[in-house]
């Protein structure tokens, strides 16, 4: 089963400023490689990912799932703030965690079906508006789940104390939902989320 979930605290005013930081990537990875490398063609991916994210003003599921993931491997890779897990053992570790949850509370971080969308105060050029429409929810091998500056302490709260009664399995996921919930708070500003971007990679059309 190929699937991978990132759970990372993301500041979507930095991530979708954070065009000249992935054009010198870019640069660097084409002179390495070639401009039809792998890495080339992510980063001009991600480029462009993050023009059409702040003139729309509006990131879907699946462009959501790709901005955690450029922020966890480009924009804020030195930054200890996201955790990794991977195909069918990830897979039962975040179910048992989710079973360990409050039911009205787990659907923000770990949806099950249809979409909602958020609102994200994030600045960019005049006569713009300043808010970014979020889309958190499922959709075809995407999985996306989004805790707003004002939910994060809740979560802090709910993950530490599911945390005592839960299964081993759940033990871990809990344990960073409660520790990255902590360091989104010390971050603070408005556009600071904690973000679940997960997909299942046998999904994906071939290409």
């Amino acid at each position: 089963m190929g699937w991978r979930g990132l759970l990372r605290v993301v500041d979507f005013q930095a991530l979708l400023s954070s065009q000249p930081l992935v054009a010198s990537a870019l640069d660097k990875a084409q002179h390495a490689g070639g401009t039809r490398s792998p890495e080339a063609k992510a980063l001009r991916e991600g480029y462009h990912l993050l023009a059409k994210v702040l003139w729309t003003r509006r990131a879907s599921i699946q462009r959501i799932h790709d901005l955690a993931w450029l922020d966890h491997t480009v924009v804020s890779a030195g930054a200890r703030l996201g955790r990794v897990w991977e195909n069918e053992e990830g897979v039962h570790a975040v179910r048992a965690a989710e079973d360990a949850l409050p039911p009205d509370v787990a659907p923000e971080l770990f949806p099950q079906e249809g979409a909602t969308w958020l609102e994200v105060p994030v600045q960019a050029y005049a006569g713009i508006s300043p808010i970014v429409k979020l889309e958190r929810g499922v959709s075809g091998p995407y999985r996306v789940g989004i805790v707003p500056e004002a939910r994060l302490r809740a979560w802090y709260e709910a993950a530490g104390t599911a945390k005592f009664s839960a299964p081993p399995g759940a033990t871990s996921v809990l344990g960073e939902i409660e520790a990255l919930a902590a360091a989104a708070r010390r971050a603070g500003g408005p556009s600071v989320s904690l973000v679940f971007a997960a997909s299942s990679l046998e999904d994906f059309p071939a290409e």
